[in-house]
């Protein structure tokens, strides 16, 4: 007997979340056990495939037309629930019976809804980033619906091991499931002779740590450069920073990359470089370790996660951009420990291989169907 799993996004727009649920939904339905369904609560540009058993999401003429009548609603600042997301909870998630339900944080908030509409499913929520800016920032006017959906869900999804703890104090089934390495291998590995440093990161200055960036690009070497790929809201600011500063040949932003460029973009490069102030798991700096770069980060515990405590990368503490400068000098001076750094990156990697990542999801869904 088969089981039924339906995972949920809000709409398949270019990110890490969405790419990280479609990765694993469409993997997990190759499997005989399972019937896997993806609910997308929007019809709009779709950025990543979706190769799922079953995929429910409203129809375009529908979707677009309440869009529409929302936004009048909207100008006329009526609370009106049909134009809200509820609308489309109630309609996708009134149709079909799911054995699991894994919930994103967009819909937490309907998690009440959810168990109603279907009271027979086990439901567990996926958490995508650390345990204190979902409390403190995210969900910070919301939190009487975080702990009612934290404490009545059947299962907390964490991706490091800092979150599942404060998390078990709210529910006794807390479970780390790392995320997978999704860009392909091409076989590519650098060579480690360039005098480029590479980041990739959404453009937003205060989590992806944008003027620490700037700071950081200053203080580089003669001849030493950073490649920034991803694009955000912020990009305006950043460029406007780097020609403040005269910073052109050092800071170079080369915007959104799909797969085979963002293999070159790591391959082409001496070392990684994360500068955010928090994370949820860090899938880029996984992509680059898997092509054999050292990787220098701010200490976070999504990057304790990724780099076993600084076991498999350098980490500084956060916001000390003269100790992240000297992380760099220090590879820069000494090849040999370059060398050693993308020997450790290669190993790492190999813990974040789709397969086993995928394994333990069907261990999840399987083993836990009682």
């Amino acid at each position: 007997m088969t089981v039924s799993v339906a995972f949920t996004v809000s709409s398949l727009g270019m990110g890490g979340l969405e790419r990280v649920t479609t990765i694993i939904a469409n993997a997990l339905s190759q499997s005989d056990d399972c019937t896997v369904t993806l609910i997308n609560l929007a019809n709009k540009s779709e950025y990543f495939p979706v190769h799922t058993d079953k995929y429910v999401k409203p129809g375009a003429l529908s979707y677009n037309w309440w869009r529409v009548r929302r936004k009048v609603h909207q100008k006329m600042r009526h609370n009106d629930g049909n134009y809200t997301a509820e609308h489309w909870v109630r309609r996708l998630f009134g149709q079909g019976r799911y054995d699991y339900l894994i919930l994103n944080p967009d819909f937490f908030q309907y998690f009440a809804l959810i168990k109603q509409l279907q009271p027979q499913a086990r439901i567990y929520l996926w958490m995508h980033n650390n345990y204190d800016i979902y409390v403190n920032k995210y969900f910070a006017q919301q939190q009487h619906q975080l702990k009612q959906a934290a404490s009545g869900a059947d299962g907390i999804i964490c991706l490091e091991h800092y979150s599942a703890a404060r998390w078990s104090q709210w529910n006794n089934n807390v479970q780390v499931i790392h995320n997978p390495l999704t860009l392909t291998s091409r076989g590519h590995v650098s060579d480690l002779n360039s005098k480029t440093i590479a980041c990739t990161s959404r453009l937003m200055r205060e989590q992806k740590g944008l003027d620490y960036m700037v700071d950081v690009a200053e203080r580089l070497p003669q001849g030493w450069h950073i490649n920034i790929a991803g694009d955000g809201q912020d990009r305006e600011w950043l460029e406007a920073e780097i020609a403040r500063k005269g910073l052109e040949n050092k800071l170079h932003l080369l915007g959104a990359l799909d797969d085979a460029q963002l293999d070159e973009h790591y391959a082409s490069s001496s070392m990684f470089l994360s500068l955010s102030r928090w994370e949820g798991f860090s899938l880029v700096t996984v992509e680059a370790m898997s092509r054999g770069i050292p990787v220098i980060a701010f200490r976070l515990p999504a990057l304790e996660e990724v780099t076993d405590n600084g076991k498999y990368g350098m980490l500084v503490p956060l916001g000390d951009v003269d100790a992240m400068s000297e992380a760099i000098d220090e590879l820069i001076d000494d090849h040999s420990e370059m060398e050693r750094y993308a020997q450790l990156s290669l190993e790492r990697a190999k813990a974040f291989d789709l397969h086993k990542i995928v394994q333990e999801w069907k261990k999840l869904v399987l083993n836990s169907k009682s």
